[in-house]
């Protein structure tokens, strides 16, 4: 399995203040793809931060790919060879057979995506489908035909549970940190109020003991 410095899984609601970073400098509506974050998948450096993202739309067979979006700078065929090979998994395993798209990105038509033929575009009974527009296909080959799927599959899988299960990690222990803190906060709050009473107050603590 070719490797890459990038990380694929599927993107969170945490994710959308850097989607919509990405959308924005793509010049996509950034305001109406906030409805959709669970349907793409995004790539993520060693960092963390999102390299890349793009939608991933299933009805029933055929399959959206839409709205890519890099970050500026990246090598943006690594984003995408790392989005690519999740998104055969997760295709196939809901039943996929077609993906469509009308991403124009060389990277594409070198991974078997295909001009579409006018008949198969006038037989596809997608809602996304405009009858009109210039497609480009890939259909998903049968994983029997290639021995090293499955063991793909199993790996990409493993890494991406890898990956959401640390990232989790990362927000119980921010969680934790703040909590802490928040803590010590009071704490300290606690004795200021109390040294406080004890200089403009001497006879409080008096008072309050009964003495």
């Amino acid at each position: 399995m070719e490797s890459t410095p990038f990380n694929a899984r599927r993107a969170t609601p945490e994710d959308l203040p850097e989607l919509e970073t990405l959308w924005k400098d793509a010049g996509l509506p950034h305001e109406d793809l906030g409805r959709f974050v669970a349907e793409f998948q995004v790539a993520t450096d060693e960092s963390g931060q999102l390299a890349g993202a793009i939608g991933l739309l299933i009805e029933g067979a055929d399959s959206l790919l839409h709205s890519e979006a890099m970050r500026a700078g990246i090598d943006a065929d690594a984003v995408r060879a790392a989005m690519w090979r999740r998104i055969q998994i997760v295709a196939r395993n809901q039943g996929v057979q077609s993906i469509w798209t009308q991403e124009d990105a060389n990277y594409w038509r070198d991974s078997g995506f295909v001009a579409a033929p006018a008949d198969r575009i006038a037989s596809s009974k997608a809602t996304f489908m405009d009858p009109t527009a210039a497609w480009l296909l890939c259909f998903l080959t049968n994983p029997s035909r290639s021995p090293n799927v499955v063991e793909e599959q199993l790996a990409i899988l493993k890494s991406s549970q890898q990956i959401e299960a640390e990232a989790f990690q990362r927000r119980i222990k921010l969680f934790r940190t703040v909590s802490y803190g928040l803590a010590l906060l009071v704490v300290v709050l606690c004795f200021v109020f109390l040294a406080f009473l004890a200089k403009n107050n001497p006879d409080f603590f008096r008072k309050l003991l009964g003495r």
